[in-house]
Parts: structure tokens; sequence; C-alpha cells
């Protein structure tokens, strides 16, 4: 057997769960990914040098914290603005980029900081959103490059879209990344096929949000005042350009007549592990440590 020792197991606050056996020469002979549920989740950890031969102590601990993770609580955010212009370059310059920046810093609380826009559009590749995301201390990443697949969107804590449509599948993918604590930021009135085809692109995923977006143009255009959600934090405006209009049960948040953003957020009741999954784990952490206690003898 390897002359190792267990470094560390924890579960981390980016919806992983991680194990890794560290030996003496610092290499990392194997490590283990769990996907465990929402960013924003309280981490549990526990450090120290336990040699290989008491690795059982810690797959046992390991797993029975994967099987309490569940009851700590979590929520995954779904926002939907209806333009597309409050994060583009133009948009920091007519609202003031402090307001903008506010607003990106209070998505980056809310979502957590490893973030993709799956979007070519420019509410999300100017250089002012990619700076401002970075002050916040977000990991921002844009573009079509990566694989639209449940494991591959899980590694990011939100997924921001628009102007690029989903298909039936990846829309399907979306929803259980949702479901499973995952968070979405979508920018509607991009004009792409017109406003009746983006709220058809939208709808599908939306609607189980109590959001939709309606087939016509509403405006306005210029700085709204923003309220209503605690995403808007210190800003006092943000930009619009002939926005998509958007009806919600509940989950208007802006602004005033309009309805500008929606935002619904969802507990999430992660699928705890089975009885048989507790006593193995409390099995192999008991096992580990009667072991230790003969050899302490």
């Amino acid at each position: 057997m390897m002359d190792g020792r267990i470094d560390s197991v924890r579960l981390c606050p980016d919806r992983q769960a991680e194990c890794a056996a560290q030996d003496r020469l610092g290499n990392l002979p194997f490590r283990c990914i769990v996907i465990a549920g929402s960013g924003r989740r309280p981490s549990l950890s526990a450090t120290g040098g336990i040699k290989m031969s008491d690795f059982s102590v810690r797959a046992g601990l390991a797993a029975l914290a994967l099987a309490v993770l569940p009851s700590l609580g979590s929520a995954a955010t779904v926002i939907v603005n209806a333009d597309e212009w409050a994060t583009t370059d133009t948009g920091f310059a007519q609202a003031g980029a402090a307001n903008v920046d506010r607003f990106v810093a209070n998505l980056v609380s809310e979502f957590g900081t490893k973030i993709h826009a799956y979007s070519t559009n420019f509410a999300y590749t100017g250089a002012s959103l990619a700076a401002s995301m970075a002050a916040a201390g977000a990991t921002y990443t844009t573009g079509l490059g990566i694989t639209f697949d449940l494991p591959t969107l899980s590694t990011f804590d939100a997924i921001l879209l628009g102007g690029n449509y989903l298909d039936g599948t990846q829309l399907a993918t979306l929803s259980s990344y949702v479901t499973g604590g995952g968070n979405v930021y979508i920018s509607a009135g991009t004009g792409v096929g017109g406003a009746a085809a983006e709220a058809a692109a939208w709808n599908p995923f939306l609607s189980a949000y109590n959001l939709q977006l309606v087939g016509n143009y509403v405006g306005p255009t210029g700085n709204v005042a923003m309220s209503g959600d605690t995403i808007f934090d210190g800003v006092s405006q943000l930009y619009f350009n002939n926005a998509n209009g958007m009806t919600v049960t509940g989950n208007v948040v802006c602004c005033a007549d309009q309805a500008l953003f929606g935002v619904s957020r969802t507990d999430i009741s992660a699928v705890p592990l089975p009885a048989s999954g507790l006593l193995l784990g409390a099995a192999l952490a008991g096992a580990g440590l009667a072991a230790r206690r003969r050899r302490d003898r």
C-alpha cells in the first residue's frame, strides 16, 4: 500500500465535495469530485493527517457529511432582465459605472463567484462587464465553447444567457441545473428573431418559475430607477433600450408598471442518501476508528 496520508476531506462551497489522498511527496494519486448542491450552501470540513490505513475513517465522515448536507438548505435563483443593454459597455456609460458595478457585485453575491455566459451577445462580452466581474471577485468566462450538459454546467455557480437560443434538450438540461442548485440570468430584448421568437425561445424554461416573456417590445429607452429586490441594493438606475414585455405571477421586482426584471428563488431540497448510505458511512467511520484503537493499545 502507498505510504501516504489523507490530507483533507472537504465539502466545498463551490458545489463540489472533494476528497484527496496526498502522499508525503505531495502527489495526488486520486481525486474524486461529487456534485453536492448549491454554491451558497455552507461548507463542512475535516482536516488533519490521517494515514492511508485509516482511510475508512475519512470515507465514512465524507459519506455522512454528504448525507447531512441537504438539511443545511440552499436556493437557486432565476433572474430575467427584459432587456440586454444594462450590462453592455453602453449601459455602463449611460447609467454610470458605479451603478452597474454595484449591480454586478450584487449578482455575484447572489450567485457565487464562478460564472459563465453561454452567449456571444454584447450584453456579456464587453470590457466593462469583464472588469466589473473581476472587481467583484468572480471568475467570469463567456462563449459557446463549453459542452452544454449537466456535469459541465454544474461546475459553474451561474449561467448567463441571451441572444443565443437553446434547443429542447438544452432547455431540459438548464432546468435540471436549476433543480440541482444552479443559478440562471437571462437577458431578453435582444431582437434575435423578433420579440415573439425571443419569448417562444425562453418561455418553456421560464414557466416553471412563474416568469413569461410576451411577444412584443414595450420600451423604455433610457435610465430607469431600480428597486424591489436585494439585487438592486445600492443601484440607483440601469439603462434600457426597448425591452421585451414580461408577465409573471408574484415575481416582478421592478419597475413600477413595467415588468423589467423578474426574480424567482427556489428552495432546493436535495435528495439525501438513503438509510443504507447513512449506515455505510457510519460503518466505515466506525470500523476505521475501531482499528485505530486496536493499534493504539
